[in-house]
């Protein structure tokens, strides 16, 4: 990742971006419809390896305890798609769906693959943490909310945009 210069000019407010269409910002609706799909498509594999220890008791299903290292390989399928898609076309399935794509904030090039692996880490990295994991995790892309790029925690360290691609 190469450092620009803090003289190089920077997207400080919407008003930088165009109003509508390609390279707008994203809404926060777009985002979270778009990552909605996206942790959908990261649950397949994750419920094909709970299959095995589902058991049917009558007409009911029942789940044995889940080994503690499923854990670990939920927050690595989501960090290796989210990681994979953003630095190889710039958006992941749910936000090519939804019309968005992953920029960073100066020159709106794709990321490279140091910023999109943390841009995915820092989310992911919230499950890891017992009982507050799905609420941190929520946090971190609320904290978009409000503010004038509609960048979340996630976005702010990797120095990256969401912004529409039509």
């Amino acid at each position: 990742m190469t450092k620009l210069p803090d003289t190089h000019p920077r997207p400080t407010q919407a008003d930088d971006f165009p109003a509508h269409g390609p390279n707008s910002l994203a809404s926060i609706g777009e985002r979270g419809v778009g990552r909605t799909i996206d942790l959908l498509l990261e649950l397949i594999p994750v419920v094909i390896l709970v299959v095995p220890y589902l058991r049917v008791e009558g007409n009911q299903f029942k789940l044995d305890s889940i080994p503690f290292w499923m854990g670990f390989v939920t927050i690595g399928v989501a960090v290796v798609y989210e990681t994979t898609f953003i630095a190889w076309r710039g958006q992941t399935i749910g936000k090519m769906i939804v019309g968005v794509r992953v920029a960073q904030l100066v020159g709106g090039q794709k990321l490279d693959l140091s910023q999109a692996g943390l841009r995915s880490l820092v989310p992911s990295s919230a499950w890891a943490i017992p009982v507050l994991g799905f609420g941190l995790y929520l946090m971190v892309f609320l904290s978009a909310i409000g503010k004038p790029l509609r960048r979340g925690i996630h976005d702010r360290g990797a120095g990256s945009v969401v912004v529409r691609t039509r």
